[in-house]
């Protein structure tokens, strides 16, 4: 006989003696159904285990494995510094302080070819780092001009400029004769004469290395490249008299032409 043959047995001959020990006369109010558990429990344990699987071993608790958490770690990128950028104009430009004079090489020796003014800019295209000049677009006419650095301030990059050789200083030539010779005149009446006072002016020329003054055809004074004026002598003049003063340009080359004003008080 098999094993769970006898369990069955002995359960159905327990639930047959608990059956027989109930008093007589007492009917119970609620009998729990003991042989259909015991039968249905015994019926487990006489059933056949499915097929293709294992029967558990008796006193080994069957576990369900824990699945393992996977922890993914994120990686943080780190900071991207910013980087600020220095805007460097693409032409480099100047302007000056003061009114200069633009000429075809580094000294007064060279042709006058325009000027550059306070509040002007013009384009810079090249330099002469050994005299302190800039070869800049001439801003009064076609082409190229020295321009002296004293007062000159450059925007932009000067790294790139290219450096310009000096260029062999022209031939001399003579000056040309001032321009635009004004007389500025005070006269004075003292009832009798008239005492006379005041300047005269011109315009500064191109290339002169300074002025001679004349006063009634004698030689009056000198003065100086890019002077433009000089005051009237003091002198007493009838009435209806006059003077006369010139002006000439000159330089290593010679001298320009004189221009003459006359003065004539009253």
């Amino acid at each position: 006989m098999s094993r769970s043959n006898k369990i069955l047995l002995s359960l159905i001959a327990l639930v047959a003696v608990l059956a027989c020990n109930v008093p007589g006369g007492i009917t119970p109010t609620s009998t729990p159904d003991f042989v259909a558990t015991i039968t249905a429990q015994a019926a487990l344990l006489i059933q056949p285990p499915l097929s293709g699987l294992p029967s558990p071993e008796p006193g080994i608790n069957s576990a369900t494995p824990e699945l393992a958490t996977q922890v993914i770690f994120t990686e943080t990128p780190a900071p991207t510094a910013t980087i600020t950028q220095t805007f460097t104009p693409s032409v480099t430009t100047l302007t000056v302080s003061a009114d200069t004079n633009c000429r075809s090489g580094p000294s007064k020796d060279y042709d006058y070819l325009g000027a550059l003014l306070i509040n002007q800019s013009a384009e810079v295209v090249g330099k002469n780092t050994i005299t302190g000049y800039w070869i800049i677009k001439n801003p009064e006419r076609n082409g190229n001009c020295w321009l002296w650095g004293r007062y000159a301030t450059v925007t932009g990059d000067t790294s790139k400029l290219q450096e310009f050789a000096i260029p062999p200083t022209p031939t001399p030539t003579a000056p040309e004769a001032p321009k635009g010779l004004t007389a500025n005149k005070i006269c004075f009446f003292n009832g009798v004469t008239y005492d006379l006072a005041g300047s005269i002016s011109w315009n500064d020329g191109p290339n002169e290395a300074g002025y001679n003054i004349y006063l009634n055809g004698g030689m009056f004074n000198v003065l100086p490249a890019n002077s433009t004026t000089i005051p009237i002598p003091n002198v007493v003049l009838v009435p209806g008299g006059s003077i006369k003063m010139s002006v000439e340009a000159f330089n290593s080359g010679g001298k320009s032409a004189k221009k003459t004003v006359e003065i004539v008080c009253p």
